[in-house]
C-alpha cells in the first residue's frame, strides 16, 4: 500500500521546516542527525531502531566526508564514505544520490531478494513537468536522461562511464520497484519491443520489395517512352557486343 509523502520536520536549531529527505537545514546548515536506511536508501528520524518504510533494522552509518563532487543540482559539495572513489556520493542538502552501476546493481539485487515493501510516493506532475539536463558530477559531461528500467516510471540521468544521478527520493523508489520484481516487469517490456520491432521489419522489408519491383517497372517504362534513353541503353548494350 502507497505511504504518504515525508512531511517537513522542524529544524531543532533554527525552528524552520526542513525537507524530510535532507541531512542538513538549508536555513541555518545545522546538520540533522537522520539516519539512512541501507536497504531502501530512505532517511529515518533522530532516535529511531528500524526504518518506518521497509521495518529493517537501522544500522550505524559510516562516517561521510565532504568530496570535491559538486551536486549537479544545488552545487553542494557531494559527501561519500571514502572521498571521490567511493561507489555513492549523496547531496546532505537536497537528498540526490550519485551510484556507481556495480553498486547499483547490488543495492537492486539485494531489494529483489528480499521482497516487496511499501511504495514510496511519487512526485507530483509539477516536478515531473521541470527537464533540464545536468552534468554527472564526476566528469561534468552531460549526462542522458531515460526511464530506470523503462516501466518503472522514474526519470533518471546516467553518466555511463561513472554512474547513475537520482534526485532525493528516486533511488528509493528504483529499489522499491527493484524489491517489486521491477526485473522482470523490464524483461516482459523487452521481449513486447522485439516482437514488435521484428514485426514492424518484416512490413517494412516487404513494402520496399514490392516498391523495389514497381520501381524497376516503372523506370523501363519510363526509358521505352523516352527515344533518347533508349538509344543510349542499345548503343551501351551494342558497346558492350562489339568490345567482347
Amino acid at each position: 500500500m502507497p505511504v504518504e509523502t515525508p512531511a517537513d520536520v522542524p529544524c531543532p536549531s533554527c525552528g524552520n521546516m526542513v525537507d524530510a529527505l535532507a541531512r542538513v537545514c538549508p536555513h541555518c546548515d545545522v546538520r540533522l542527525e537522520n539516519v539512512r536506511c541501507g536497504r531502501c536508501w530512505s532517511l529515518q528520524q533522530p532516535g529511531s531502531f528500524s526504518c518506518a518504510r521497509c521495518g529493517k533494522p537501522l544500522e550505524l552509518e559510516p562516517v561521510l566526508d565532504a568530496t570535491d563532487a559538486p551536486c549537479p543540482r544545488c552545487s553542494t559539495p557531494l559527501e561519500a564514505a571514502g572521498g571521490q572513489d567511493a561507489r555513492v556520493h549523496e547531496c546532505p542538502r537536497c537528498g540526490g544520490a550519485f551510484v556507481s552501476r556495480d553498486e547499483l546493481a547490488e543495492m537492486l539485487t539485494r531489494a529483489e531478494l528480499e521482497g516487496p515493501f511499501s511504495d514510496p510516493p511519487k512526485p507530483s506532475m509539477s516536478a515531473l513537468a521541470e527537464v533540464r539536463y545536468i552534468a554527472c558530477p564526476l566528469c561534468h559531461s552531460s549526462m542522458n536522461r531515460l526511464n530506470f528500467g523503462r516501466v518503472s516510471g522514474v526519470i533518471i540521468d546516467v553518466c555511463r562511464p561513472h554512474g547513475t544521478w537520482f534526485d532525493g527520493g528516486e533511488l528509493t523508489r528504483v529499489i522499491a520497484f527493484a524489491a517489486g520484481g521491477g526485473l522482470a516487469k523490464t524483461r516482459a517490456r523487452e521481449a513486447l519491443d522485439q516482437q514488435a520491432i521484428k514485426k514492424e521489419a518484416s512490413k517494412v522489408h516487404a513494402e520496399l520489395s514490392f516498391l523495389r519491383g514497381s520501381n524497376e517497372a516503372g523506370s523501363l517504362l519510363g526509358r521505352r517512352g523516352d527515344p533518347d534513353a533508349l538509344i543510349q541503353e542499345w548503343r551501351d548494350l551494342l558497346r558492350d557486343i562489339f568490345t567482347w
